[in-house]
């Protein structure tokens, strides 16, 4: 990539970083403290938690409150989007990585507050077939919205999934979070994904840097998230990387059975998708959606 490429990418991504998405999110640089998992997931997942802009202010919204237009593309006239079911509460389980032996993985990709990044993603799943979990905050639903019409014939055939990662990115287990505060983050998140890509997020939730306990998990599972969503492997772009770097955690994590954590807000990755992409047909891995890896269904929720 040219410097003055580069350039223009960081500079974009920074301005993205100021407008910010969140009231409550961590500053940068400041690390998330360590949780207390439930059994099964992970101490501390792999990767560092990303870090995100500052706030928008109180009740401002994106295009998609005026009735904008969701993308250039025309839709899809393949198999129409199943009806979206009611929530279904449950117990919560915390996934973070592949049941059983197996060759699958699950790219799934966070948040997107850089727009040449989640075109970026957006035109390697066209090109590369390659399934992908996108959760995105629906606070930077004027850059998603744009790509809606692109990504609908994709969540159609099943290759790409919408999970919901809260609409604001704010830590559930930030001081003074009320449930009902809580739960109407997620539902916002929730009403955004059924309008614009036309499905549901559940059961899949992932909390925002990986930011969660027993009772968190319960407050969303009582919404129908009874799948939270972890990792045990990082491209570790919550901060910017170099090529080698990225490409080096790349190489270490992307093994058998790997949920892959990513984020769509740093322009590295949009110069290594074919070096990603040869190194998952050398190792031989199938990447699969988390539905396919462990069989829950858009159509059931």
């Amino acid at each position: 990539m040219e410097r003055r490429t580069l350039l223009s990418l960081l500079s974009i991504g920074a301005a993205q970083f100021l407008v910010g998405c969140s009231s409550g999110s961590i500053s940068p640089g400041q690390p998330t403290q360590q949780r207390t998992p439930l059994t099964g997931s992970p101490t501390r997942p792999v990767g560092q938690p990303a870090q995100h802009p500052a706030p928008l202010a109180a009740g401002a919204s994106g295009p998609a409150d005026q009735g904008a237009t969701v993308g250039s593309v025309s839709m899809s006239s393949g198999p129409a989007l199943p009806p979206i079911p009611p929530p279904h509460p449950g117990r919560p389980k915390v996934v973070f990585q592949a049941p059983g032996q197996t060759r699958r993985i699950a790219l799934t990709i966070d948040d997107g507050y850089a727009p040449e990044v989640v075109a970026a993603y957006v035109a390697f799943a066209q090109r590369s077939g390659i399934p992908i979990s996108f959760q995105p905050n629906g606070c930077y639903e004027a850059i998603w919205n744009q790509h809606a019409a692109a990504l609908r014939p994709l969540i159609e055939a099943g290759q790409v999934q919408i999970g919901n990662h809260t609409w604001t990115h704010r830590d559930l287990l930030a001081r003074g979070r009320a449930d009902a505060d809580i739960r109407a983050d997620v539902e916002r998140n929730e009403e955004w994904i059924q309008r614009i890509f036309g499905i549901t997020g559940r059961p899949w939730f992932r909390p925002p840097y990986g930011s969660h306990n027993s009772h968190v998990d319960g407050v969303v599972a009582e919404l129908g998230y009874t799948n939270i969503m972890i990792w045990n492997g990082s491209f570790g772009d919550s901060a910017v990387l170099t090529p080698e770097q990225l490409m080096n955690e790349a190489r270490r994590y992307l093994q058998p059975g790997t949920i892959m954590l990513g984020h769509a807000n740093h322009p590295t990755i949009t110069g290594l998708f074919d070096q990603v992409e040869e190194l998952i047909e050398q190792r031989q891995l199938e990447p699969v959606t988390l539905d396919t890896m462990f069989g829950t269904s858009r159509a059931t929720g």
